[in-house]
């Protein structure tokens, strides 16, 4: 007598793989942030605990990138709606004359340095996502003009503003939002014209405001070479005596 045949299983099908969406962060995999290194962290914590942060270094200490990390981190965690950049945009020697296009296509250049930080944060595959949470504001627009509210202000460069452009900014940052400041006093294209030392002046002192000196022995991330050539360029500048210099003893600060 012949066995009965067995059934086989229904086939089940394949489940597609769905996306991932984290607060407006939508990627095909888990959205991640890159790990900041040991000596990055105390900076990291120094932005949390202040509602207006300004860091000041050297060239090549990794400022913007930590800055930009928090920014991401509290992007992704809900804490931020928008990331808000502001740069000056200042030409270094010859100008490079009229430029086509419209404002934000004027302006992709010099926010390179932006968006290449933002990739090495999360990843090539998820820029355009938290590209969309960012938006450039040129410092000529400020007066009557609120930044949104839940953002993240990044003002970059600030010893290439005068202490009338670099107070605009503060007017403009809503109570639910946080400012982190950054800049390079060896850096201000402006000469001694320059507005850094009267700002931080300013608000040097202030409930909530925090101003923190990178040690460039920790933070220094240049190849020795270029470290020592811009100490020789510095002190050539000095001799001239149009070198603009920070005025440590004019405001309030704690070294990181």
């Amino acid at each position: 007598m012949s066995q009965p045949k067995k059934k086989s299983p229904p086939k089940r099908e394949a489940k597609k793989k769905e996306k991932v969406v984290e607060h407006g962060l939508t990627s095909n995999r888990e959205f991640k942030t890159a790990e900041l290194k040991k000596h990055q962290i105390p900076v990291s914590n120094f932005l949390k605990s202040n509602d207006i942060s300004v860091i000041l270094s050297d060239a090549g200490c990794s400022k913007d990138f930590v800055q930009m990390y928090r920014a991401i981190e509290g992007l992704n965690s809900g804490e931020f709606k928008r990331i808000i950049i502001c740069k000056p945009i200042l030409e270094i020697g010859k100008g490079i004359g009229f430029m086509p296009g419209i404002l934000s296509e004027k302006t992709d250049m010099y926010l390179k340095s932006f968006y290449d930080n933002i990739s090495k944060i999360v990843g090539r595959d998820n820029v355009n996502a938290v590209m969309t949470k960012v938006q450039f504001e040129h410092v000529g627009f400020q007066r009557g003009n609120t930044m949104p509210e839940q953002s993240v202000v990044i003002l970059s460069e600030v010893q290439n503003l005068t202490a009338s452009e670099a107070h605009s900014y503060l007017t403009r940052v809503p109570q639910s939002s946080k400012l982190f400041i950054n800049g390079d006093a060896s850096q201000a294209d402006l000469g001694m014209k320059s507005g850094l030392n009267d700002f931080l002046e300013s608000i040097s002192g202030v409930n909530g405001v925090g101003i923190a000196i990178l040690d460039p022995n920790v933070h220094q991330m240049r190849r020795k070479e270029i470290v020592e050539i811009t100490k020789n360029y510095i002190a050539i500048q000095k001799k001239k005596g149009n070198f603009f210099e920070l005025d440590k003893t004019r405001f309030e600060y704690i070294e990181l």
